[in-house]
């Protein structure tokens, strides 16, 4: 999935060789790459240094935290006026904190996924940085952020928010999540159609005005649990947007709600749902089906590793 070479100076590099085979199990670095002679040069500078250069080694990525200003302008230049606290590498309280966040990006991301995977879908840069704001150049005001994606090849992610706090794991696996979701979405050579064709239309752009007489009518069906994304769910959606719930999410959305969905709650969370809105058991499926028979991946076991004691089956994504 990864592009396998970037022949300009100015895209800094070429890209890592993405094999599953045991042989490749060491990077292909072209040594002139600015990214990777840092990396290598500073392996064992610093134990957050270290672990830098093992992930690139174990995730086929670089994790880029000493770069020059003109490197995120470039990379963000076409969505977002970008403004960053970046980390001081000669500070030594920076590095610790540095180490903090990778260990967060670690257990609210990395640990969600297969190595295998990860390998051979993660961008070329993560970029990681103290703190991150942006406005589009359509908006007015700042945003704080917590992860952006240029689109292309990179990841933007920040650890503190404007209090000085870290982001919560919670946060974070939400966020990079719906980052790498769109993103691993956007790179996919072969879309997931039978679940794309399942989605059920609706009027207005608003699950609550669903276009099938049918399904409008089950919206009078309540659950016995609170649930404020019933319309959604009612209509097959993991959950709406806006304040209100109402807007129907674009494929991106609904493709990384899915992904959420599955791998990461409780099984019994999960049949809660499944057990009484059939279009979420049956996308489930289709979803489920398309990771493993298109990707190889196996979404439930992804799940049960996650929550071994509260595991989901395949059965529960049973509709018929």
């Amino acid at each position: 999935m990864k592009r396998l070479s970037y022949l300009s100076a100015a895209l800094f590099a070429i890209m890592l060789a993405a094999c599953s085979s045991e042989d490749d199990l060491t990077p292909k670095v072209d040594t002139s790459n600015e990214y990777a002679t840092y990396i290598m040069a500073n392996k064992d500078r610093t134990p957050t240094d270290s672990l830098i250069y093992e992930w690139l080694t174990e995730y086929n990525t670089y994790i880029v935290y000493n770069f020059r200003d003109n490197d995120i302008k470039w990379q963000w230049s076409g969505k977002m006026n970008i403004s960053y606290t970046p980390y001081d590498p000669e500070s030594e309280s920076d590095m610790n904190l540095l180490m903090k966040h990778l260990n967060l990006v670690k257990t609210a991301f990395f640990d969600n996924y297969e190595t295998d995977f990860l390998r051979q879908s993660l961008p070329y840069k993560l970029f990681f940085v103290k703190s991150l704001k942006g406005s589009g150049f359509d908006s007015f005001g700042e945003a704080s952020y917590t992860a952006l994606s240029n689109s292309q090849d990179a990841i933007l992610i920040a650890y503190l928010q404007p209090n000085g706090r870290a982001y919560s794991q919670a946060t974070m696996e939400s966020e990079m999540s719906g980052i790498f979701g769109g993103f691993f979405y956007d790179k996919l050579d072969v879309k997931p159609l039978k679940f794309l064709n399942s989605r059920v239309p609706v009027n207005y752009d608003l699950v609550s005005v669903p276009a099938d007489p049918k399904v409008e009518a089950e919206l009078a069906i309540k659950p016995d649990f609170a649930n404020q994304e019933h319309d959604a769910n009612v209509c097959g959606y993991v959950k709406a947007y806006l304040p209100t719930h109402v807007k129907v999410p674009t494929e991106v959305q609904d493709f990384t709600d899915y992904l959420w969905f599955i791998t990461q709650n409780k099984g019994s969370w999960i049949r809660q749902r499944t057990q009484f809105y059939k279009r979420l058991a049956q996308r489930g499926s289709y979803f489920i089906e398309f990771y493993q028979e298109v990707l190889g991946q196996d979404l439930i076991a992804q799940q049960n590793r996650k929550f071994p004691n509260d595991p989901v089956t395949i059965d529960d994504f049973k509709w018929q």
